[in-house]
């Protein structure tokens, strides 16, 4: 089969596709015949060495859409024919990706294949951030940083239908309409304006309750500065400083959490859950997909400089031909 690999670290460049061995599955996975697979910054890290992969030549990426073609022998949850999305899908960006069958959900006949791609690992990072990570309530305030990103943009619509107060940031104009439209009750666009003040002000001085971090060393001070007493802090992600000093008296006095979030070491059961609650969403339209661009899958280097110098808002997405 065709596949996307790169056989050394590096920059887009090395990406190139090649003819690869058809996955075999256990007993209790199925085979996706692969019809659109996602791209995330996490895969950027891998690609250049950041984080280390397994072996070489390297499959790339983890969120897929596609069909079932082959089903294992312990499977009852999902039939031959169905159409699947699926994250933490080790090596998507291939003709056909084997996947442990309690992590394949189903796809409307409504959504199209790059829509299941794009709400994989977005959708289940902000699921994971605000229910099982944050305990988020209804009629909490929550602040989501990057409400065009791909989990800031799926976050403001699980809060909002969750019940709460929805506040959260943009660099532009164009990017503020963009999480208006998703729900945001605010935005701050924090080029222009003072994020502390803003939020203050909405919350009449008292904070927000929950706060999504996507760059934690560069926010942690506002953060401390803008959570409620008690409130949570979940650190999504930290790309500029992984190792940012901790500002512990700040943090104490303010009474609050400091949570981690992971997809890669989730719990299952949790996953699971996640899964079907996002697929529910999609089907009844209550939730909606966040692409920025289709590539083909031959241009996957093209479609990782694109992600990385940020040139569109929303999921970067391959098409795999049928």
């Amino acid at each position: 089969m065709k596949a996307v690999i790169y056989e050394t670290y590096g920059g887009p460049e090395v990406l190139t596709v090649s003819e690869v061995a058809k996955p075999s599955i256990q007993t209790n996975e199925v085979l996706i015949q692969v019809r659109a697979s996602g791209i995330n910054p996490v895969d950027t890290y891998f690609r250049k060495g950041i984080r280390p992969v397994e072996s070489f030549p390297h499959i790339p990426h983890f969120d897929v859409a596609g069909e079932v073609v082959e089903k294992g022998t312990d499977v009852n949850n999902v039939n031959i024919g169905d159409r699947v999305w699926a994250t933490n899908a080790k090596g998507a960006s291939a003709e056909f990706v084997a996947v442990s069958s309690d992590l394949v959900f189903p796809l409307s006949n409504e959504s199209s294949f790059a829509d299941g791609a794009a709400i994989a690992m977005p959708y289940m990072t902000a699921y994971l951030s605000l229910f099982n990570r944050g305990q988020l309530k209804e009629n909490e305030s929550v602040l989501i940083f990057g409400g065009a990103g791909a989990v800031g943009h799926a976050a403001i619509q699980l809060a909002k239908n969750a019940g709460a107060t929805v506040i959260t940031t943009a660099s532009t104009p164009e990017k503020a309409a963009i999480a208006k439209e998703a729900g945001a009750d605010e935005v701050i666009v924090y080029t222009t304006e003072d994020l502390v003040t803003r939020v203050k002000e909405r919350t009449n001085d008292e904070g927000v309750s929950l706060i999504l971090d996507m760059s934690f060393s560069e926010n942690m001070e506002k953060d401390l500065e803008i959570i409620k007493l008690g409130g949570r802090i979940i650190t999504i992600g930290s790309p500029v400083n992984n190792t940012p000093p901790l500002m512990w008296r700040q943090l104490n006095m303010k009474h609050a959490s400091l949570i981690g979030v992971l997809l890669f070491t989730a719990p299952k059961e949790e996953l699971v859950n996640a899964g079907h609650f996002i697929s529910k969403g999609i089907e009844s339209g209550a939730l909606s997909a966040h692409i920025g661009k289709v590539f083909p899958y031959e241009e996957a280097a093209q479609a990782h400089v694109a992600l990385e110098k940020k040139e569109y808002d929303g999921r970067i997405i391959l098409e795999h031909s049928k």
